[in-house]
């Protein structure tokens, strides 16, 4: 008898660690400190692998699979890391074209990496796109989150921050 509430409970234990659900909330909190923290961006990107089901899911997927480019010192690596990541982004964008949030991710990748790898052309099309939308997105916390983020990216001037803020 002993023996089997020994194995039922590390059948129970092992079945919770398995079980570590994804909650989008977190993602998006920690998503700007993923391309500085390497231990942070794996267990992101692990967790959004096994568990990502809609577009937006998938489209942070995508952001975590680029930030991994940072992460590695193999050139070949960092370059499959960044076009994973890029072709599940533009196919989930291509699914919600209209997802505030896939945009964002977009812009925040296109923004911030290095020109020669050719991935800029959509910069003012999604800074206008979030200016003119952001306010529509019914999730506050999320809506808080990306509005700091972009504030303290200096991509917009003070004109556009306060729309962006409405």
């Amino acid at each position: 008898m002993i023996k089997f509430f020994g194995s039922l409970i590390l059948v129970f234990n092992l079945f919770i660690v398995n079980a570590q659900s994804l909650n989008l909330h977190d993602v998006r909190k920690d998503f700007n400190r993923g391309v500085k923290d390497e231990v942070l961006c794996k267990k992101y990107l692990s967790l959004l692998q096994k568990n990502a089901k809609s577009p937006l899911e998938k489209g942070y997927q995508a952001a975590f699979n680029m930030f991994m480019a940072k992460h590695t010192s193999n050139p070949f690596k960092k370059m499959g890391y960044f076009k994973d990541g890029k072709k599940l982004l533009e196919s989930q964008i291509k699914l919600e074209s209209n997802n505030i949030e896939l945009r964002f991710i977009r812009l925040s990748i296109q923004y911030h990496i290095p020109d020669y790898l050719g991935y800029k052309e959509n910069i003012n099309e999604d800074k206008e796109y979030l200016v003119s939308n952001l306010y529509k997105l019914k999730d506050d916390k999320a809506k808080d989150i990306i509005y700091n983020y972009l504030k303290g990216a200096n991509m917009y001037n003070s004109e556009e921050l306060s729309l962006l803020g409405r």
